[in-house]
């Protein structure tokens, strides 16, 4: 199978899942501060799709890392700044209607985005022989000497 088709679907739901954030977010009414938007747009939507076009055009070198380095960034500052820490877009500040649906798609881009990290990091494995030698020297350090 193609590995562009396999690194694609991942990044599909993830999209569709931040659609239905940015949907459950308007809902709910819940307002960003100040670097949110910028950082959520560039990081965790421009990033994905310039890797992601990288990589259907065969350029699996840069578009690999890309997709890793955009998307577990992209993780980690929703769960700290949706779930841990004290601002107006905090998924425990917010109530209503949509609060529900804006947890779980809150939840949602964490775990699509970690889960199209690893399928990108297992394309960066396959195409990459110092991406590789670096992981199997950490997993087996014994072996690779």
């Amino acid at each position: 199978m193609d590995p562009r088709l396999i690194v694609t679907v991942p990044v599909l739901t993830y999209y569709v899942i931040v659609g239905l954030f940015a949907l459950a977010q308007s809902t709910v009414g819940a307002t960003f501060t100040q670097g949110q938007p910028a950082f959520l747009l560039v990081v965790g939507v421009v990033g994905p799709l310039v890797a992601l076009g990288l990589i259907w055009l065969r350029n699996y070198i840069y578009g690999a890392p890309l997709l890793v380095g955009a998307l577990l960034p992209t993780a980690w500052f929703v769960c700290y700044f949706f779930f841990v820490h004290d601002n107006p877009a905090n998924v425990f500040a917010v109530g209503g209607d949509g609060s529900t649906a804006y947890l779980a798609a809150t939840f949602g881009i964490v775990a699509t985005s970690l889960i199209a990290a690893g399928v990108s990091c297992w394309l960066w494995y396959q195409v990459s022989p110092q991406f590789r030698t670096a992981v199997d020297r950490f997993i087996r350090p014994e072996a690779a000497e």
